[in-house]
């Protein structure tokens, strides 16, 4: 067994030592004193002298390419193609209605709606619609007036007719009126007596209280209908526009 281990053995002290002596080396300075090489100019290469001559134009006038432009190498007969102006109000026609009109002391804005409500507009006063040649031009509470192609165009405020969305909240059945007393028969050439003014007096405010009564009910409705279609106005506004 330590007769076949002996090779090994030589191996790894053959190794040590050449490790012991190179660092005994590393201590006695080895590389110490290495550095970069002294300058000599004898050994870099000579820099070219360059010498740079004038030379005439080789572009002409403009004149002499005229015929560049006259006879197009890309075009199959050699013709420059016709330059047709497009005008800018050669657009898309606006088929929009107006849903709502903001007027602040900072703040003046037209709300169009088009496509049935899938599209929604916010335009400033003075700005033009995106997509249309038509500008606004003058804002009022109910209306807006549009400059364009054709002159000015006027569009009122649409108000909801009745047609389309939800059925109205029901209202409940109106209240019987209390029946009053029926003031006596006068006679003839006689006042009204004291009891008698102060039924009518009562009958005449209990009427005055169901109409009232009938009048919040109306008012209720239309406020609630209003409230649903600001609500509808609002998600159409936080759909995203196309640039078109």
């Amino acid at each position: 067994m330590l007769e076949s281990l002996r090779p090994f053995t030589w191996i790894i002290a053959a190794f040590a030592a050449w490790a012991l002596g190179l660092l005994l080396l590393a201590v006695l300075g080895l590389g110490g004193r290495v550095g970069p090489h002294p300058p000599n100019p004898a050994l870099a290469p000579p820099i070219p002298a360059l010498h740079l001559s004038a030379s005439a134009q080789r572009l002409g006038a403009p004149g002499d390419y005229l015929a560049v432009a006259d006879r197009p190498l890309f075009l199959p007969d050699r013709r420059p193609a016709p330059v047709v102006a497009v005008s800018s109000e050669q657009q898309a026609p606006f088929e929009g209605v107006l849903t709502s009109v903001l007027l602040t002391g900072e703040l003046k804005m037209a709300i169009f709606s088009e496509n049935n409500g899938q599209l929604s507009r916010r335009v400033r006063l003075g700005e033009t619609i995106p997509g249309s040649a038509w500008r606004v031009a003058q804002l009022e509470p109910r209306r807006v007036v549009l400059d364009g192609p054709g002159g000015q165009r006027v569009l009122d405020l649409r108000v909801f007719d009745g047609r389309g969305g939800q059925a109205p909240t029901p209202l409940s059945a109106k209240p019987p009126e209390p029946s009053a007393p029926k003031p006596p028969a006068e006679s003839p050439g006689h006042p009204p007596s004291l009891l008698q003014q102060g039924a009518q007096a009562n009958a005449e405010a209990q009427r005055a209280a169901a109409e009232q009564a009938q009048i919040d009910a109306i008012r209720a409705r239309i406020e609630a209908r209003r409230a649903q279609l600001r609500e509808q106005q609002e998600q159409n506004a936080n759909v995203p526009v196309a640039d078109q």
